[in-house]
């Protein structure tokens, strides 16, 4: 790989090459024969699921073919092969190796899925769907939101919720993981409590900066979405007792698509020409 350009070689080292331990456990970064490599170990995995049964030696040469073929930058994966690609991650995580998905944006579930597959680094198409989602069931009058001090990860990996009668405060701790974050959207809108006073605790969030494990993707801790909540928790507040309208939907899928971590991820949003709301959907990012 001697032939590539300096801006060649900063992009993979930027955005392909990965931290590994060798042999004699030294800490080094990826090589571009590392990362074929680690391309062909994904591709072997999937293809011997597929078969059920180990590749025979024909199969192993084809492989062989590939490997070859992208070494030479003949052909080339998708980026986000070349960089998860082999990883365990990556077969635990799949949606993590798709460029994009499509869903509608009906249900809380769908919002779930839709923050889940950004977290994944999956670009999400969504229709917004009226009838099913709506606004709180008391308005919340008082939000505080607990910031991060944390100096290093290692913070509980899951959601705690509670909820004191007397005083009517709903209180969420969010955890330090994907799956957290992706639940803990859920739970916003799921509302269950009539609650008077909420409380978001963002205290065991990693800090900015921080490798995501597995990932490697870095951290942006607890800023972004400490920016995007209060904004969706207002939208909630402007529609107690009453469905959230396309534009509603719309804009908490946006929001949520700011709070990600360095690898970011892409939507699009699409309604009918003349269906409700598609007039202030054709208009919505005027003057922004």
């Amino acid at each position: 790989m001697n032939h590539r350009t300096t801006r060649g070689q900063i992009t993979f080292l930027s955005r392909y090459s990965r931290q590994i331990t060798d042999e004699h456990g030294n800490k080094r970064m990826e090589t571009w024969n590392d990362v074929v490599n680690r391309v062909v170990v994904q591709q072997t995995r999937l293809w011997e699921r597929a078969l059920k049964r180990p590749l025979n030696d024909i199969e192993k040469e084809e492989l062989e073919d590939m490997r070859q073929h992208i070494y030479d930058l003949k052909i080339v994966p998708a980026g986000r092969t070349l960089w998860l690609g082999g990883t365990d991650l990556a077969m635990k995580r799949e949606s993590s190796q798709y460029n994009c998905a499509a869903t509608v944006a009906e249900t809380l579930y769908d919002i779930v899925d839709i923050f889940w597959l950004l977290l994944q680094g999956c670009g999400v198409g969504f229709r917004p769907v009226v009838g099913t989602l709506n606004g709180f069931k008391k308005k919340i009058e008082t939000l505080r939101i607990v910031r991060s001090k944390r100096t290093n990860k290692g913070g509980y990996e899951h959601n705690v919720e509670t909820f004191d009668v007397e005083s009517k405060t709903w209180t969420i701790k969010l955890g330090d993981s994907a799956e957290a974050w992706a639940k803990f959207i859920g739970k916003i809108l799921a509302h269950k409590y009539k609650a008077k006073h909420l409380v978001l605790d963002f205290t065991e969030i990693r800090p900015a900066g921080t490798i995501l494990s597995g990932y490697g993707w870095r951290s942006s801790g607890d800023e972004q979405i400490v920016n995007a909540i209060p904004k969706i928790i207002n939208i909630l507040n402007m529609r107690v007792d009453q469905m959230l309208t396309r534009i509603d939907i719309l804009d908490i899928c946006n929001l949520l698509g700011t709070v990600l971590s360095s690898r970011r991820s892409a939507e699009i949003c699409v309604m009918e020409y003349g269906e409700d709301e598609w007039e202030a959907f054709a208009k919505v990012k005027k003057n922004f």
